[in-house]
């Protein structure tokens, strides 16, 4: 882990050069895109310090969804049940909120990686 930490540190800090030091001179398109990669840099450092915890949150709250005994399924797997299941009704009804919960957390855990702004 204390891998990832430096290398997100390296991205903030490249990341700091680049809006103060490069940015002021550059106009127009050019300024455009040199704020799109510092955010670029943003997000891949966030997802380098949280993108694991993140990843296994979304991936209790989905097993919660279940109470499976089903051993440890992947996030991936879960992802694709859910979707079946969603496609299928399952949550319909009076397991919406529930739905809708975990859904939300979903949401607010991507948007702490991608755009913690919007939070």
């Amino acid at each position: 882990m204390t891998e990832r930490r430096e290398i997100a540190s390296l991205l903030l800090a490249a990341r700091g050069e680049l809006r103060q030091r490069l940015m002021p001179g550059l106009a127009g398109e050019d300024r455009y895109l040199a704020a799109m990669i510092a955010n670029c840099m943003a997000i891949a450092a966030r997802v380098l310090e949280r993108g694991e915890e993140t990843a296994e949150a979304e991936r209790r709250a989905l097993a919660a969804l279940y109470d499976s005994d089903a051993g440890e399924p992947s996030l991936e797997a879960l992802r694709r049940r859910l979707a079946r299941d969603i496609r299928a009704g399952a949550f319909d009804g009076p397991r919406e909120a529930e739905l809708r919960a975990a859904l939300e957390a979903r949401v607010r855990a991507r948007l702490a990686i991608g755009d913690p702004s919007r939070l």
